[in-house]
């Protein structure tokens, strides 16, 4: 993706004065009376700012360009206003949008000669307010103060985030675009699924009553089966034994699907959705996504979701809420039986064991129904008589958490993805027989001020637990290293190694020139004989460093990449100058030579400390694809030997001692 959005602006950033043009002119449309609501000018201003950062244009030129022509654009609109009056909002206008207008005419007479400054940055009124204005003869000495200061600052908000996201762009090239994928990846579900779940609990909500009336009318019909509809959504009926039978029955059909779908007699290889899904986030791996997927699995966690569960039931109890809390335990007791019913069913083992990935330090345990009843129950209990913004910010609080939690156990690998959503769909099935018992049956108002702050408490203060102890991290993958002796190596088996590294669809501006046949204290121990050092570490106190403008390269901490999911074993660089260094960079590989020696796959590159209007100074790689034998020259005793476009290395004395 990253790489994408770098070729899209190429093209802008070797025509920067078509670049200023074309500024003006989307800042110019997106002003014109009525036009304006369908130009989006803030697409232009962040990709000027990205041009910015990318050096092809300045910051004053962006900025200028665009306040220009959105004045201008303001000012034909109030143009029009003064010369057509009334006329220019009759006929088709203002059929087709009443609502429009009318908004535009309130807010101009609440607030005067500042309507036109706060319109804009509001989207709807935007392109009318001008107009109106000139139609209702505002004074065009106050139009044009309140318009150019608005349109200054204006520039300014979306011109600047662009900048950001273009200086990121070297960065994230830099460091790798797994980690910036993945971020997008996760904010991008998070967000789809609570826009889902809203939009289906306003489409449950309009015909809700219609629903349980034909489920009514339904047991009514059948007397047999009806009972079950009947006693769910009938008030004068007790619905207690009816949810017993149907979590039976939930249950032995979930465990039933779950075998015939997964289970390990009948299948020796996961569906081909579930491994497609795996190798894409396979692919997402980075030492940063996994800290990050620690941190998220703890959400469901019986050492998060246990007190938050027992904290709930206690302030149900406390509150003289019993059949709240009846409920309450019904969910959680039935959830776990659920969950523990599903566990007992043999399945394919987990895709980090399948696919033989890094092992995930966390529990392989089939719990997420548990999980989903519980963070999905309490918003039916606490939405219960409260009002629909509540509603609406207390399911989304649950669908962002039980979203998180299963991106974390796809991304490590602990459940197949079909299997995930399976589990969730089993507990919100359960939460919804629960819920619409409850709510048919006589439901109690729980005062939400407090029951919500010792349940936030509760979940802070285990989370906060959970996340300050000692974290065991991540183990490698399980598979041995090969073994071929030296000759072998140099003869072919160097060709059967990554030629590139592996991230985000293997970019081929990223080579792995170096395979380097040798212990690692070994290397470091000639590099540093030759001048070679360990650059400063990735810390907060040293990335403070960035925000000078003279700091030279060497003091400049370099951010680690990332090959096939690991951060480099080795880091050195050499110091040119101020401003420039070569860096080499180590990673393992699964060959070791017969003498014993680990082979490394390395990357050399020389990268330039660079400048961001003396606001922030970092390193970057600006060539690759150095000559080891002229970088290397004064490295004692290192034969080296070229393949193809490969490099191998190895030290003389380390080979004769072996």
């Amino acid at each position: 993706m990253i790489a994408a959005l770098q070729d899209s602006l190429a093209w802008v950033q070797h025509h920067p004065h078509w670049a200023l043009c074309l500024l003006f002119a989307a800042a110019l449309l997106d002003a014109l009376f009525v036009v304006g609501a369908f130009v989006p000018a803030g697409v232009a201003l962040f990709a000027a700012g990205a041009l910015v950062a990318l050096g092809s244009l300045e910051l004053w030129e962006a900025v200028l360009a665009a306040t220009a022509g959105a004045v201008a654009g303001d000012g034909f609109s109030f143009w029009l206003g003064r010369r057509y009056g009334e006329r220019l909002f009759r006929g088709r206008l203002q059929l087709r949008y009443p609502e429009l207008l009318l908004n535009g005419r309130r807010f101009l007479a609440r607030n005067g000669a500042y309507s036109v400054a706060l319109a804009r940055f509001l989207g709807p009124v935007r392109a009318i307010v001008p107009a109106l204005a000139g139609a209702a003869g505002m004074r065009v000495v106050a139009f044009v103060f309140a318009d150019v200061a608005a349109a200054t600052v204006w520039a300014f908000a979306f011109v600047l985030p662009g900048v950001a996201f273009g200086a990121s762009l070297g960065l994230a090239a830099e460091v790798a675009g797994r980690l910036a994928m993945l971020l997008v990846a996760l904010l991008g579900v998070v967000a789809l699924a609570v826009w889902l779940t809203a939009a289906i609990g306003r489409a449950a909500q309009r015909h809700a009553e219609d629903w349980i009336g034909g489920l009514l009318d339904w047991s009514r019909r059948h007397r047999r089966l009806g009972k079950f509809g009947a006693a769910l959504a009938d008030p004068d009926q007790p619905e207690t034994p009816v949810l017993v039978l149907l979590a039976v029955v939930l249950l032995a059909l979930s465990g039933l699907w779950l075998w015939i779908w997964a289970g390990s007699e009948l299948h020796s290889y996961p569906a081909a959705f579930d491994a497609a899904v795996f190798q894409w986030m396979r692919d997402l791996h980075s030492p940063w996504g996994f800290a990050l997927a620690q941190h998220l699995l703890q959400l469901g966690e019986w050492i998060v979701y246990g007190p938050v569960a027992l904290i709930a039931f206690a302030c149900l109890l406390g509150l003289g809420k019993p059949r709240a809390a009846a409920h309450w335990i019904a969910a959680v007791a039935f959830g776990a039986l659920l969950s523990a019913g599903l566990h007992a069913v043999p399945t394919i083992v987990p895709p980090f064991e399948f696919f033989d990935t890094h092992r995930p330090r966390a529990p392989v345990v089939r719990d997420l129904v548990l999980v989903t009843v519980i963070y999905g129950f309490l918003p039916v209990l606490l939405s219960t008589g409260a009002s629909a913004r509540r509603r609406r910010a207390l399911y989304a609080a649950a669908v962002a958490i039980l979203t998180l939690i299963v991106l974390a156990r796809l991304y490590v690998g602990l459940q197949w993805t079909s299997v995930a959503a399976f589990s969730v769909l089993v507990g919100c099935v359960w939460v919804g027989l629960l819920g619409l018992g409850y709510r048919r049956h006589r439901p109690e108002h729980l005062p939400a001020h407090k029951l919500i702050p010792p349940l936030l408490l509760a979940f802070a203060v285990s989370l906060a637990l959970a996340w300050t102890a000692p974290q065991p991290g991540f183990a490698e993958a399980s598979a041995a290293a090969r073994v071929i002796d030296a000759q072998q190596w140099r003869a072919t088996g160097w060709a059967q190694l990554p030629r590139q590294r592996i991230d985000i669809a293997g970019r081929d501006q990223q080579p792995l020139s170096l395979q380097w046949a040798d212990e690692l204290p070994a290397i470091e121990a000639a590099l540093a004989r030759a001048g070679w050092t360990r650059p400063p570490k990735l810390s907060g106190s040293n990335l403070l460093r960035w925000l000078t403008h003279d700091t030279p390269v060497a003091e400049l901490p370099v951010l680690p990449q990332v090959h096939a999911g690991q951060h480099p074993a080795l880091t050195l660089h050499r110091v040119l100058d101020g401003e420039r260094a070569d860096l080499l960079r180590l990673w393992p590989s699964r060959l070791r030579l017969a003498d014993g020696r680990p082979v490394w796959l390395g990357s050399l590159t020389r990268v330039q400390a660079r400048s961001l209007y003396r606001l922030l100074r970092y390193p970057l790689g600006t060539a690759i694809g150095l000559e080891p034998d002229q970088v290397f020259r004064a490295v004692d005793g290192l034969d080296v030997d070229r393949r193809d476009e490969v490099w191998l290395l190895s030290l003389a004395a380390a080979s004769t001692s072996h």
